[in-house]
């Protein structure tokens, strides 16, 4: 099989993390490292490599990235190439993995003060002992909410749980604004750890009174000051509307969602 005709691409099998890189620099790679290293120790240790296993994972990924330059967006994939009608056999070393980077051009511009439009929708539940450090598997059952809640003028669902509490949209976690604080839903197998959200928790309280990790339900959401989302490629953006509700922006939320985002966005 070749690199991009093997289990693991067709069904979704890897450990990846997509990033920017900005003139020829990665950002974020030291946390972006840390969550995949996470999740492929999960996925496919433990490896006869020992306690040196992860110095030499992290070599051969940085390997990758030596002859990049310019802007670009790279998603980075780690995968163990699985015999057809295996899915699991006998412990390997680390150097066993394959590693995949992809890569394609980034257009910040596409982004600059665009807001976004969410349409609320039913998650596909994962298990409880999913963790959240884990960005695997494929995004059918993404693309089939998308398909079947989205209208014509949306750009993205917002899924929620069974209790109707807000959890992620299908690229980005969410952050609700009440009362000059942040509230972002808590992590779990719903919920990914993802690199933004944590620097951003770090940074809110320097910004906004303070930040919690905590349910929000529906309700609470329509009467929230601001609704944002992030991720590592877009960064921070603004949600103005979600279903049928538009959200209006004062200027003082636009001054320090810029603080904010000055601060975390480089």
């Amino acid at each position: 099989m070749t690199d991009n005709n093997n289990r693991a691409f067709m069904y979704g099998e890897s450990v990846f993390t997509t990033m920017r890189l900005l003139d020829g620099t990665l950002s974020d790679w030291d946390l972006h490292y840390d969550r995949l290293q996470k999740g492929v120790e999960f996925l496919y240790g433990p490896f006869t490599d020992g306690d040196d296993w992860t110095h030499k994972l992290k070599n051969r990924l940085e390997s990758k990235f030596l002859d990049l330059s310019g802007d670009k967006i790279l998603r980075l994939s780690v995968y163990r190439e699985q015999s057809r009608g295996l899915i699991r056999s006998g412990l390997i070393s680390v150097t066993d993995l394959k590693v995949h980077l992809s890569q394609g051009p980034l257009d910040q511009s596409r982004y600059i003060d665009k807001t976004i439009k969410l349409r609320t929708c039913p998650a596909p539940m994962r298990p409880h002992w999913w963790p959240s450090f884990l960005k695997a598997g494929n995004y059918l059952e993404t693309i089939l909410a998308q398909k079947m809640f989205m209208r014509p003028d949306d750009d993205d669902v917002l899924f929620l749980s069974q209790d109707d509490t807000v959890l992620e949209s299908s690229v980005a976690n969410i952050f609700v604004v009440k009362h000059d604080k942040l509230y972002t839903a808590p992590l779990g197998a719903n919920v990914l750890d993802g690199v933004m959200r944590k620097k951003i928790i770090l940074s809110a309280p320097d910004v906004f009174k303070d930040v919690d990790e905590t349910e929000t339900t529906i309700e609470q959401l329509f009467k929230a000051d601001a609704v944002f989302g992030c991720n590592s490629v877009r960064g921070l953006f603004i949600i103005d509307r979600i279903d049928d509700h538009e959200i209006k922006y004062n200027e003082e939320f636009k001054v320090k969602f810029e603080r904010l985002k000055s601060l975390v966005f480089k």
